[in-house]
């Protein structure tokens, strides 16, 4: 089952990824290639149309998902909708990395990624508005039971486990 359900989203990530002519505009559109050149959305995309395989290196983690490649590409592929599909391929085997488990974990945990700062609650009671309602854990891990990511969690935090051993 879970074998058929993996073909099934490589084919949908070929299908989207078919109209792509590898020009590079992708490429040249990230601000995180420029920095990263590890992360390139051509090479994802090459790997998905001519090997049939989603790319396993993990630099799809890097994606900062600003969405410059999607509204740059003539073609109109959404290579943030590929990078995202790749990660939750990625994810769904076990292989998201330590620092996004650690956040989801955290997420779950503490309802919140962080804490509002004094200087931001002080800014907010300058400006005269309201202070920021707390953040309800219970609300986020409803969150992740109803869409299969307190399972994909599980899944990760096993995988990091058998890692250590």
């Amino acid at each position: 089952m879970a074998d058929e359900i993996q073909n099934t989203r490589l084919d949908n990530l070929k299908e989207t990824a078919r109209p792509c002519f590898q020009c590079g505009i992708c490429t040249s559109s990230c601000p995180v290639f420029r920095v990263a050149p590890e992360l390139n959305p051509r090479v994802s995309v090459d790997s998905i149309i001519t090997k049939g395989e989603v790319p396993r290196e993990g630099n799809e983690w890097l994606c900062a998902y600003c969405l410059m490649c999607d509204q740059r590409c003539p073609m109109g592929v959404s290579l943030a909708e590929i990078l995202m599909e790749i990660k939750n391929i990625a994810a769904l085997e076990g292989k998201a990395p330590p620092d996004v488990i650690d956040s989801a974990e955290s997420l779950m945990e503490d309802g919140c990624l962080s804490p509002v700062s004094s200087r931001s609650e002080k800014k907010r009671s300058e400006l005269g508005l309201p202070d920021l309602p707390k953040a309800n854990p219970k609300d986020v891990q409803k969150l992740f039971k109803a869409t299969g990511a307190l399972e994909v969690l599980e899944i990760n935090k096993a995988a990091q486990e058998e890692d250590k051993e």
